[in-house]
């Protein structure tokens, strides 16, 4: 039992610890997707 909850607050701490890093890098890889431009291809006929 002790080595499950020593476990279990080993996975709680680890997503307390690296959750507002992966928001920072959503957020950051949202900015640069909406500052790309899309350039279509326009047909030579």
């Amino acid at each position: 039992m002790k080595t499950i909850s020593i476990f279990i607050l080993l996975i709680y701490w680890s997503i307390m610890i690296f959750a507002p890093v992966m928001s920072n890098d959503v957020k950051m890889s949202r900015a640069k997707t909406i500052h790309t431009k899309i350039v279509e291809a326009k047909p030579k006929s």
